[in-house]
C-alpha cells in the first residue's frame, strides 16, 4: 500500500471557528482547554468563547496528562488507561458514532480475510484499538501492526485526513469501525470525551458549561459547516451524546480491552 499524505486539516476555517465562535459559554481564563483540530470537534467548541489550544489527539491527550491543560477533548482511551482519580468525564457530551462514522477508517488493499500487516496511525490510541479489537476479536485476524509509512495491506486513516482521503478514492475498499463495532455489539462507538484534571468543586461547572456550549454548536452546525457533506458528515455521521447506550458501549470496549491485555483492569470512571 503506498503512503498516504492527506492534509492535517479538512479546511482552514476550524481554528476561525473557534477563536470567532458568537457563543456565550465563556470557561473562566484560568482554566486551560483544549480539543483537537478535526472538523468533528467544531460543535463542541464552536459555542465557547474561552480560548482553545488545538492539538492532535494523542499530543492533546499528553498535554492533559502532563498537567499542562485542565480541560480536554482527549481519546477515551486516555480516561481508560490514567491513574484511577486523575480525570472526571464531563456527562452527556462525548464524540462518537452510532453507525457509520465515516472518518475512522481501514483501507485496505486485499481481501479483509487475507489481511496480514496494518500501518496504525498513532494520533488516537482509541481508533488503534477499536481497529485491533476489530480485526482480531471480529474478524479473528492475528495481522502485523506496522508504523505509518510502512507498506502494509491496510492502513488505519482517522479524522480530516480520513475524509480528504476517502473523498478522493470513493471506489477503493473502506472498513467503517464504527459500523463494525455496531454490527458486531449493537451499540455505538466512544471516540472521545471531555476530561477534567479539577477538583469536583471546579469540575461540576465547567462540565455544565460544556454541556452548555455543545447545544449551542449543534445548534450551529449549518453555520459550521462548508460544504453539504460536512453538514451531513456533523449531523448525520457523527453523535455528540454520553447516556445510557453510550455508557454501556464504554463498559463492554473496556472489558474487550481487559480480555485481549490491552488494559490491566476496568477503571471506575467519574461522570459530572
Amino acid at each position: 500500500m503506498k503512503t498516504l499524505h492527506p492534509s492535517e486539516q479538512l479546511h482552514d476555517s476550524i481554528d476561525r471557528l473557534v477563536a470567532c465562535s458568537t457563543g456565550s459559554v465563556s470557561i473562566h481564563p484560568s482554566i486551560r482547554v483544549g480539543s483537537v483540530s478535526y472538523l468533528n470537534a467544531a460543535p463542541l467548541t464552536f459555542g465557547l468563547g474561552s480560548a482553545v489550544t488545538l492539538l492532535e489527539p494523542s499530543l492533546l491527550a499528553a498535554e492533559l496528562r502532563a498537567g499542562n491543560l485542565d480541560v480536554a477533548l482527549v481519546p477515551l482511551m486516555e480516561v481508560l488507561e490514567a491513574p484511577a482519580d486523575t480525570y472526571r468525564i464531563a456527562d452527556g457530551v462525548a464524540i462518537g458514532a452510532e453507525h457509520a462514522v465515516y472518518s475512522v477508517y481501514l483501507h485496505h488493499d486485499v481481501p479483509l480475510a487475507k489481511i496480514t500487516t496494518v500501518a496504525l496511525d498513532p494520533a488516537s490510541k482509541s481508533s488503534v484499538e477499536l481497529a485491533r479489537l476489530v480485526l482480531e476479536k471480529f474478524y479473528h485476524l492475528r495481522p502485523r501492526y506496522v508504523a505509518p509509512g510502512e507498506r502494509a495491506d491496510a492502513q488505519l486513516l482517522i479524522g480530516d485526513p480520513a475524509i480528504l482521503y476517502r473523498q478522493a478514492h470513493p471506489d477503493q475498499n473502506y472498513l467503517d469501525l464504527a459500523t463494525a463495532w455496531r454490527e458486531d455489539t449493537g451499540l455505538p462507538f466512544v471516540f472521545a470525551v471531555w476530561a477534567l484534571r479539577l477538583p469536583a468543586e471546579r469540575a461540576v461547572p465547567v462540565a455544565e458549561q460544556l454541556r452548555a456550549a455543545k447545544q449551542i454548536g449543534l445548534a450551529s452546525r449549518d453555520s459550521i459547516a462548508q460544504t453539504p457533506f460536512e453538514r451531513k458528515y456533523l449531523s448525520e455521521h457523527l453523535c455528540y451524546d454520553l447516556g445510557y447506550q453510550q455508557k454501556k458501549a464504554i463498559r463492554l470496549f473496556t472489558k474487550m480491552l481487559v480480555q485481549t491485555d490491552r488494559i490491566a483492569d476496568v477503571p471506575e470512571l467519574t461522570y459530572l
